[in-house]
């Protein structure tokens, strides 16, 4: 759905206020986080959604799960590493 095109004004320190009624349709709430792209002069911002997939989650955990093996249960620390190593994996990727 296209909107009718709004203006915004970018303040002194190069921030731009998204107009509410955009905010509002789009859910875009403090500490959104947006992606910005220039093509030509024009710039594009999209939302993004940084929540890993639940399959991903699975997979994770089930390497996770795998690795300690009959070892016993992991330690919350060692979950956080693992997950924190698989995070840096995905971005380096």
């Amino acid at each position: 759905m296209e909107s009718e095109p709004d203006i915004a004004v970018v303040g002194m320190k190069g921030q731009v206020v998204i107009p509410l009624q955009l905010r509002r349709r789009l859910k875009i709430a403090p500490k959104s986080r947006l992606a910005v792209y220039s093509m030509g002069d024009k710039l594009i911002m999209t939302k993004l959604r940084l929540q890993p997939q639940r399959d991903e989650l699975r997979e994770l955990f089930k390497e996770i799960d795998e690795g300690y093996g009959r070892k016993g249960r992991p330690t919350q620390k060692a979950v956080l590493k693992e997950i924190q190593a698989y995070r840096q994996e995905k971005r380096a990727g």
